[in-house]
Parts: structure tokens; sequence; C-alpha cells
């Protein structure tokens, strides 16, 4: 999903879900109580922390894993913002990608799903990928 820069991302999460690879799976009976914690997990940064926000994943059948804005630091949260910030900085080795010289979002976002590509052969040669 490729936006403008100035776009707020929460409003934007219905069309990030929507156009994730991995759906998560129809229930297999009939639904219980509903509990968050069933709901597939979706990490994401600080812009992403905030109850209207949640309730949009929620909606969209996922639980959005993100630290809080104005809470207490809770542990653990350092890892999720790790994790994000570590996928923006394997993206960023590419320039074409870092420096955005395409206008076209469908161009700019077929750069970004071969980069992917291309550090997940990467790293799965090495015997990173777990």
């Amino acid at each position: 999903m490729v936006t403008g820069a100035n776009a707020n991302e929460g409003k934007q999460v219905p069309d990030v879900l929507a156009s994730l690879a991995v759906t998560p799976p129809p229930p297999e009976g009939p639904a219980r109580s509903a509990d968050r914690r069933d709901l597939p997990k979706v990490r994401a940064d600080g812009g992403y922390g905030n109850e209207p926000t949640r309730q949009r994943g929620r909606d969209a059948g996922h639980r959005i894993v993100a630290p809080s804005r104005g809470q207490a630091r809770r542990p653990g949260f350092g890892r999720v913002r790790c994790a994000v910030e570590r996928g923006h900085a394997w993206l960023s080795q590419f320039g074409r990608i870092a420096r955005r010289f395409d206008r076209c979002a469908e161009r700019y976002l077929g750069w970004v799903q071969l980069a992917a590509a291309i550090i997940f052969v990467r790293h799965e040669a090495n015997g990173f990928v777990r």
C-alpha cells in the first residue's frame, strides 16, 4: 500500500490489512465469546498505536501490536519497534527505494516487492531466516 508522505497512517489501516498476502483463516466452528487475543497479530510502529486505529484493525480481523503514545513504556515493545525499523533499514539499502525516484505508486510498489524478494533470498541463502 503506497500513500503520500503526509497521509494519516491510522486511516489507511483497512487498506493496508486488506493488501496483506496472508489472510486470517475462517472460523472452524461456531463463534464463542470474542477474544481479541485470538486475532492474528500485525506489528506496527507508534503511528498505529491509538485506539481508533486498533479498532479499525479489529474490524478487519487483525490485532495491531504497536506502542501506545503517551503511555509508560511496557516491556517488549522495543522489540516490536526494532522489527519494524529493521525492515525499513533493509529496504533502504536499495537507493531507488530510499530516494523514491518513481512517481507512479504501482511502479514504486513493484520495486519494493522486488527488493523484499531479494532480501529474502539473500538472507535465506545465509541461513538467517528462521
